[in-house]
């Protein structure tokens, strides 16, 4: 059972690995195979414009997208869920299940400090 004391600090990834408006599902590939990671975010105006996930790129790609044509901006998540460095494992992972979410940047005074996902949850469940 997912704590409630401690905090998603704990095992989150403390580095946000991010892409930019434009980056295409070529790029956006490359950075997820290099980075060893399931997601990425996408970084405009805004500090967080959106979030990709492989999946949501192994979609593109299964539908006939150009992965050299096809845009972040064209796949990505808009409205990301984010959480707090404070927010306890138990309430992140309730987030998770609930709204079918694998990856939620962490975000400290509207910037990005990392990233957790749900396998991050589990391993810390079954530490």
């Amino acid at each position: 059972m997912l704590s409630t004391a401690n905090p998603i600090a704990t095992v989150m990834r403390r580095t946000t690995v991010t892409v930019r408006l434009g980056s295409t599902l070529r790029e956006i590939s490359e950075v997820l195979t290099r980075e060893e990671v399931g997601a990425v975010v996408v970084k405009g105006a805004q500090p967080i414009a959106g979030i990709v996930s492989e999946r949501d790129v192994v979609r593109a790609l299964a539908e006939g997208a150009d992965p050299d044509e096809e845009r972040a901006e064209d796949v990505m998540t808009f409205e990301v869920v984010t959480v707090a460095p404070d927010e306890s494992l138990a309430e992140v992972g309730r987030r998770m299940v609930d709204g079918g979410i694998r990856h939620l940047p962490v975000v400290e005074d509207g910037v990005p400090v990392g990233i957790v996902s749900i396998r991050d949850l589990l391993a810390a469940d079954s530490a």
